[in-house]
């Protein structure tokens, strides 16, 4: 009997296919390129692998092959018939996961994780900001990880970096950064090519409004970073955020230029729409005007890779972007589609997808006063889209800008110092002037 890296048995016929697998999954959850060719060198060893078809299906989503993605996990889940049943339990996950249907997956999850602590492959999928939990819908996801992480570490230790890395941003997204950050820091050094710890460890950074510190981290850490991996803009991105909020908005643009916009980013197409969209608005926010080819280089994206709506927290990035471009057609077409969903019950963070896209719309239209009211309303929900802590403060952003622009320059101050207080100590008072002397700078 052959056992995973996590002391799992697994059915293979051979050791060497599970060893390729092994570190096929190590890649993935490190967020490191080359998955792909292990695993098809496990499958070439040993084509019933079970297991080793759900790591295919997962390598082939994160390079965006949905459809490939969906025939590998029905092959895996097939031939998980004759395996186990964690085996079973487990190609069934992987299967719902890729098939879209997110809610029984999530459930699957739950239960699996209590006989399977250390399945680590299907637990992933409701971790992280785009996962099960950060795209269900619920208003107190960043807590309902922390929740699963917690029952989840007595059989974990304190010595896996894949696990050190998930539970320690899930705390720092949480509020918990003195507790999360040692953890990182702990993943980092086991193995310190881990992005996905990186990744995490920037926003602990953010989190405690340590700007410079780490803008610098990420300036150390992502030369050594495959430019193709599926995380190197994101994390561009988030060096270009804290340039953008020091008020080093020149520094901010050339990181965009070079390792952000749609023409140089080698990641997934929701990532880049969302990371160049939400950079372009804070950009005009703060009062820098982008080249208005990047806007439309950015609106190609969508019309090529988005003509539909579909995910919530990027349906409000879709409109930032048409935002850009002025072009209230798309916006009010999208907002329609939005509503349809809504109507449907296929959007399952509920109506605060249509407020922050009517807020959005309205914000680029200068109508801000419904923007400023619309998105005072929308802001005690807005968790329920997904994404990060630094991801969705976009929207706190939008609404201070939105505010001081029409006026209310009190509302516009607490809902900025209510942050400041809390987290995210960097965007201060400082950055609250930058703000005010945008509008004073306007005709």
């Amino acid at each position: 009997m052959h056992h995973d890296r996590f002391g799992q048995p697994i059915t293979a016929q051979s050791a060497r296919a599970v060893e390729l697998y092994d570190d096929a999954v190590d890649r993935m959850f490190a967020l490191q390129p080359g998955s792909d060719a292990l695993v098809d060198g496990a499958l070439a060893l040993d084509p019933e692998f079970a297991l080793g078809h759900c790591a295919k299906a997962r390598t082939l989503a994160g390079l965006g092959d949905n459809a490939g993605a969906r025939d590998s996990a029905a092959r895996g889940r097939d031939l998980a018939a004759h395996c186990s049943e964690r085996e079973r339990r487990h190609a069934e996950i992987v299967y719902r996961v890729l098939r879209g249907d997110s809610g029984s997956a999530l459930d699957a999850v739950r239960a699996h994780a209590v006989d399977h602590p250390r399945d680590a492959v299907p637990i992933s999928f409701a971790l992280g900001v785009y996962g099960l939990y950060g795209f269900g819908g619920f208003k107190d996801f960043r807590s309902r990880q922390v929740e699963l992480l917690k029952r989840l570490a007595p059989a974990w230790g304190n010595d896996d970096w894949w696990f050190l890395a998930s539970y320690g941003w899930a705390l720092v997204e949480a509020g918990d950064a003195e507790t999360g950050i040692p953890m990182l820091d702990r993943a980092l050094e086991l193995k310190p090519d881990n992005a996905n710890a990186a990744h995490g460890r920037t926003h602990g950074y953010y989190e405690q409004g340590a700007a410079e510190e780490g803008e610098e981290f990420i300036e150390a850490w992502l030369p050594r970073y495959d430019r193709g991996a599926i995380l190197h803009a994101h994390l561009a991105w988030h060096q270009a955020l804290f340039a953008l909020q020091r008020g080093d908005a020149e520094r901010a643009h050339a990181i965009y230029l070079d390792s952000i916009r749609p023409a140089v980013s080698r990641t997934l197409p929701m990532f880049t729409l969302v990371d160049c969209a939400s950079f372009l608005l804070r950009a005009e926010v703060v009062g820098t005007v982008a080249d208005p080819a990047q806007r439309r280089e950015l609106v190609d994206l969508v019309e090529e890779r988005f003509a539909k709506p579909g995910i919530p927290f990027v349906n409000a990035h879709i409109v930032m972007a048409y935002g850009g471009v002025s072009d209230r057609e798309s916006q009010d077409r999208i907002q329609r589609e939005v509503a349809k969903l809504l109507e449907r019950d296929r959007q399952p963070c509920g109506p605060v997808v249509a407020d922050v896209c009517s807020a959005v719309a309205a914000y680029s239209k200068g109508d801000y006063r419904h923007a400023a009211d619309t998105l005072a309303r929308a802001l005690p929900e807005v968790e329920r889209l997904g994404g990060s802590n630094a991801q969705r403060d976009v929207f706190i952003d939008l609404a201070v800008s939105a505010h001081i622009r029409c006026g209310a320059m009190n509302a516009a101050r607490n809902l900025a110092s209510e942050r400041w207080t809390r987290r995210a100590g960097h965007l201060d008072e400082t950055w609250f002037d930058r703000l005010c002397a945008v509008q004073n700078q306007r005709p």
